[in-house]
């Protein structure tokens, strides 16, 4: 606000005084000082001398100019400096004491000057040699601090016009500052800002802090879910050919990075149902549900699916899914490396999705392909430190031994080999030379998924 205020005031414009050296051709050395002080605003120069009215008349005809529009008055004083001119000096903003060739003002004018005094902090720009003579003592202390040394002469302002203005604008600044004072409570709060600042920062070290007690355990899982899957919910309209199953299969494996069994897929379909106010018995057809075209549902957190390998998991659920350019592509299939009663062995990620989906590379390297019959078509990219392949492939988009670029789509999805639907069979490997799987001329060895995408992450 107070910046505001002294722009302002500024804007408003001046009278400015100027006593030269009788050697100084006033007018031609602040010419281009002036137009760089003010712009494009009018200004004027007037000489107040021996045949000039009184004072007060001479003041009232400049307010009547800048009244008219003149932004900043310049006040040539020509006569001597008796007690009524001094009181026309006292209402100039700001006074240039200019000299030509660096010479000092005449011993006349600086008695004048001395005994005029005392004048205001900053009512001085002395753009002139200090004067040697002892005799000026009231004179002194206000010219201590006018004196700016790259401006010592009319010559250094001709010179420096833009620079001259600049410094000029500067002192007018902080005339006006000491002007306009801060009073009341602005003026306390500056005052005493730093040590307010000094015992806010002191405060926790003296006065004890009332014990919280530890927050318990157990992890807000639901929260977290919603960061991982950044955000707790998705719409989607259907087409009239995407089977509910699929986009609730997709939406457990974002919220919950879980794979459905039938049992966990229904719960889930029943809860987004009921949420969304709706009734699947009319979709139903050849065992999957196929919403209306058009149809528009809200798929939200799972309420009653729990994943204690959540946060190690979903990563890089998030990281495999989005190597297949499909919006809704999800896994089906997690690694497992030896058959259980519950689960046969499983060496790769399944990631289902739609036919023909485009597969990118997740990094640079150089692309092997083959056929296999249960793999069916086969791509495999290998890089200096990791290995991954692309089974159950439909078309291959390089050829066997080309590099490829990061990003570069390498093959589409498709249903070769054996399948039972479009899906991705994903292999993730590590080079070894003494590694049991073979890619081309590269030996490796196969890892889990989530191991292999932490390493990637943390070259």
């Amino acid at each position: 606000m107070q910046r505001k205020v002294l722009d302002s005031l500024i804007a408003r414009g001046s009278f400015i005084g100027i006593i030269a050296s009788k050697t100084c051709a006033v007018e031609k050395s602040l010419q281009d000082f002036a137009r760089s002080l003010c712009g494009n605003a009018p200004f004027l120069f007037v000489e107040y001398s021996a045949i000039d009215e009184n004072p007060k008349d001479f003041l009232q005809s400049l307010r009547a100019k800048q009244a008219e529009g003149v932004r900043y008055v310049f006040v040539i004083f020509r006569r001597e400096i008796d007690s009524e001119t001094a009181k026309l000096l006292y209402s100039m903003r700001l006074t240039i004491i200019l000299s030509a060739k660096g010479e000092e003002l005449d011993a006349d004018t600086l008695s004048d000057l001395e005994d005029a005094g005392p004048y205001d902090p900053n009512f001085f720009w002395w753009v002139a040699p200090k004067p040697k003579a002892k005799r000026f003592k009231h004179l002194k202390p206000h010219i201590a601090n006018s004196v700016i040394k790259p401006f010592l002469s009319a010559e250094d302002i001709e010179a420096s016009p833009e620079a001259a203005a600049s410094t000029f604008k500067a002192l007018l600044e902080i005339r006006i500052l000491r002007e306009n004072k801060l009073v009341g409570l602005p003026k306390y709060f500056r005052k005493f800002f730093f040590p307010l600042c000094v015992i806010a920062a002191a405060i926790p070290f003296v006065v004890p802090s009332k014990v919280v007690s530890i927050p318990p355990m157990m992890r807000n899982v639901k929260s977290e879910l919603a960061i991982y899957a950044d955000a707790p919910y998705f719409d989607f309209t259907f087409s009239g050919t995407e089977p509910l199953e699929r986009i609730s299969r997709y939406a457990v494996g974002r919220f919950a990075a879980v794979v459905t069994n039938e049992s966990i897929l229904n719960g889930y379909m029943g809860e987004t149902l009921e949420k969304n106010g709706v009734s699947a018995d009319p979709w139903k057809k050849d065992r999957l549900h196929f919403p209306p075209q058009g149809t528009s549902l809200r798929f939200s957190i799972p309420e009653s699916i729990s994943n204690p390998a959540y946060d190690s998991i979903a990563p890089a659920w998030k990281y495999f899914t989005k190597i297949i350019a499909d919006s809704v592509a999800y896994v089906t299939e997690l690694y497992h490396p030896k058959a259980t009663a519950h689960q046969r062995l499983h060496l790769a990620w399944d990631v289902a999705s739609r036919s023909g989906a485009r597969i990118l590379a997740p990094f640079s390297g150089k692309a092997w392909t083959f056929k296999d019959d249960r793999g069916g078509t086969v791509i495999g990219i290998a890089g200096k430190k990791h290995v991954i392949l692309f089974m159950h492939c439909d078309k291959l988009l390089y050829l066997d031994g080309q590099n490829v670029m990061q990003g570069d789509p390498v093959a589409t999805v498709g249903t070769t080999g054996h399948t039972t639907g479009p899906h991705v069979h994903l292999v993730t490997g590590v080079v070894d030379k003494k590694g049991n799987k073979r890619l081309g001329d590269i030996r490796y060895t196969v890892v889990n998924p989530v191991t292999w995408y932490y390493s990637l992450m943390n070259e």
